[in-house]
């Protein structure tokens, strides 16, 4: 009973932790909780498939030793999925209402307001509009841009190949280890010493491959949880099937630096000068455990049913705006209202003193962030300023 009563406030935790209105966007379809599977792709910093004691901290941290059924000194999916079991059935908890966040902000910071000229106008809903929303407690003055998150500047896709014979031009790209792969017929054919497991086995007898290539095969396979009829599947939905969509950003008009960093919900982290969406890290352990992969593009993104096209990793090929001097460009905002800019200045260096968000100062563009490598399956790794959210209309 203690265990499943302290597993509710884990996951309790982990829904109200953010402001009210990130509640919105922490919802799974129907109003799930998160699960076991996303919960490590939350916290697993390390990458590792597991989480140790170092990872979490609040309810989780105080009932680690509930959960940890083995003694090992890491909550496994496994360990996660039974806890999370003997919970099924309760009723939902009610969660606290707010984070407030006023007696956090840093007004001796400089801070750059958003500039809504740099964004692709033929991409934004009705044009972009002003609201005073509350965030976190703060009245805030917020830019609300709706999209439909389909890039124009580049075509989406290609993501898997259709036989172990095709080249990389006919297929995306894969990350491991913040290196990236490209998804050719041969990656394809090579995963099980890849991932030294001769469980994958993606490709059939006569060299073709098994891609999602229907809606239906996406909606089953295009989740944390892959339904077992497409474990081994190389994961491919289409921008086409989730095209009228609407995303909605809440962003301030001029961000607001907090003392303290946030970490992100479960909705986009950002958007770029094109109105797609910056997502989260994906959650890479769960659909490997199902021996699926589920390839970004060669411009960073996929699809998924709840979201539709989306980035996990700047490659350089959306709008950019160069700055005056060699600084690397802008090339979007975080959800925070802070601006995103490439990893590499004109001159190919990288930045140096970046914090644990990925963001820094300068006196030209105050506090801003940078984008990680693309194989790093993360944009940028926190919030430092007051977080907008965002909403999908599906």
């Amino acid at each position: 009973m203690k265990q499943t009563l302290s597993f509710l406030l884990v996951l309790v935790f982990l829904i109200s932790c953010k402001s009210n209105q990130e509640k919105k966007e922490q919802q799974e379809p129907n109003g799930q909780r998160p699960s076991s599977a996303e919960l490590i792709s939350q916290l697993d910093s390390n990458n590792d498939g597991k989480l140790s004691e170092s990872e979490v901290n609040g309810p989780i941290a105080n009932d680690f030793k509930n959960i940890d059924s083995n003694n090992d000194g890491f909550l496994t999916l496994d360990e996660l999925k039974k806890a999370e079991k003997n919970q099924e059935g309760r009723p939902p908890r009610q969660s606290n209402e707010n984070k407030y966040l006023s007696n956090q902000i840093d007004t001796s910071v400089k801070v750059m307001p958003v500039n809504t000229d740099y964004f692709i106008s033929e991409n934004i809903i009705d044009g972009i509009q002003q609201q005073m929303i509350k965030l976190n407690g703060v009245e805030t003055l917020c830019y609300v841009i709706k999209t439909n998150s389909q890039a124009t500047e580049h075509k989406m896709g290609p993501w898997c190949p259709t036989h172990i014979e095709d080249g990389m031009e006919k297929a995306g790209i894969w990350f491991k280890d913040d290196k990236v792969y490209d998804v050719s017929g041969h990656f394809i054919a090579k995963l099980d010493e890849f991932y030294s497991d001769d469980k994958w086995q993606l490709y059939r007898e006569d060299g073709t491959i098994r891609v999602t290539d229907t809606e239906e095969g996406c909606l089953a396979a295009a989740k944390p949880e892959v339904e077992e009829a497409y474990h081994n599947y190389c994961v491919e939905c289409l921008p086409e099937y989730f095209k009228d969509q609407v995303t909605t950003f809440i962003l301030p008009v001029k961000p607001v630096y907090l003392k303290t960093t946030q970490s992100f919900g479960r909705g986009g982290i950002g958007v770029a000068f094109n109105g797609v969406k910056y997502d989260p890290p994906a959650p890479t352990h769960a659909i490997l455990a199902a021996h699926t992969i589920a390839p970004l593009d060669d411009h960073g993104g996929h699809v998924n049913p709840h979201g539709g096209y989306h980035y996990h990793a700047v490659t350089g090929s959306t709008k950019e705006i160069a700055q005056t001097n060699a600084h690397a460009p802008i090339i979007g905002y975080a959800i925070d209202g802070f601006g995103i800019y490439g990893l590499l200045d004109k001159n190919g260096n990288k930045p140096t003193n970046l914090d644990e968000c990925g963001g820094h100062f300068d006196d030209e563009r105050g506090y801003h962030y940078h984008a990680g490598e693309p194989g790093g399956n993360q944009i940028i790794k926190c919030l430092h300023g007051l977080p907008g959210y965002t909403e999908v209309q599906e």
